[in-house]
């Protein structure tokens, strides 16, 4: 093994000179390698100053806040990829390969067997299916809400939104993405793939940019249409769930049009607190409330009324 993980504690105390360009030379390697995503990253956050100051929005005030900062920490832990090296993809690698153990009658063998390019296509548009159906249920159910609240509690909507999700919540949609994984006899690394080539596209879309893609947007998802998604306008109220093809809200009711009103982000009655530790707690919080609501309901009576 070489590398940063190779440094050991004498190694450290006995050559702190070459342990400092083991590091240096590790970290350089390591940037090189994901050169993709941070370009992307750069490339999203100058396309939306470039919105800003076309618009001559006032960038202090929409981007020097608690919640960006908190948004700030959430993109951090995002590049140094801690989370998603520990927890995320061993638990999604877990389940891929679970269901496709446990569960083999799961498997098309049809799909199985077609070319990669076809697999490719065929996970993507099945996997955005998937994403649309999980994502109206993170909506419509109150208790699967509460792990994705945090997600829409962002009131200054910005490229590093994107990654405002708590640790639970990306495990269990991950768990979500693994069917189809599992349908296909393919890997987890699969679907984590594709993330990683439309990871560009969900940059732009949570950019505020309010950009459309034209008579495209009853296709595609596009900044304006993702916009009213985090909208807590009344009529744009869960709206607009696609995640990259936005044909499921045409053919499932679910597609309202931008309209006139400035946009309103943020949820709806309710603030969370701007803190990363805290709101990875927030979803147990809002599942002990909700169970406490039920606990105070009055029993239902058995008297019958004459």
């Amino acid at each position: 093994m070489s590398g940063l993980l190779s440094l050991t504690p004498s190694q450290l105390l006995s050559d702190p000179a070459g342990s400092a360009m083991v590091v240096m030379d590790s970290v350089a390697r390591n940037v090189a390698a994901e050169g993709w995503f941070y370009g992307q990253f750069a490339a999203a956050i100058l396309l939306g100053l470039t919105i800003d100051l076309v618009r001559r929005r006032d960038l202090v005030a929409r981007y020097w806040t608690r919640s960006v900062r908190v948004d700030g920490v959430y993109a951090i832990l995002e590049f140094l990829h801690l989370i998603q090296f520990a927890v995320i993809l061993p638990v999604g690698l877990f389940f891929t390969r679970a269901l496709q153990a446990w569960a083999p009658w799961l498997e098309v063998k049809a799909l199985a067997d077609l070319p990669i390019w076809a697999q490719l296509a065929i996970l993507f548009v099945v996997t955005d299916f998937c994403v649309y159906w999980w994502h109206r249920l993170q909506h419509e159910s109150r208790i699967v809400w509460q792990f994705h609240k945090t997600h829409h509690s962002q009131i200054n909507l910005n490229v590093m939104t994107t990654f405002r999700a708590t640790v639970i919540d990306r495990i269990v949609a991950l768990a979500v993405m693994a069917v189809p994984a599992a349908v296909m006899q393919v890997d987890a690394a699969m679907p984590v793939a594709i993330a990683a080539v439309l990871q560009f596209h969900q940059l732009i879309i949570h950019s505020d940019s309010g950009w459309s893609f034209g008579p495209l947007d009853r296709v595609f998802v596009s900044p304006s249409f993702h916009e009213v998604h985090h909208s807590s306008l009344e009529p744009h109220l869960d709206k607009n769930y696609g995640g990259v093809l936005s044909i499921w809200d045409q053919l499932f009711g679910t597609w309202v049009a931008r309209g006139d009103a400035p946009l309103v982000y943020g949820l709806v009655g309710e603030r969370l607190p701007e803190s990363w530790l805290s709101q990875q707690i927030v979803p147990g919080v809002g599942l002990w409330r909700l169970f406490r609501e039920r606990s105070a309901l009055p029993a239902p009576s058995g008297d019958i009324a004459t």
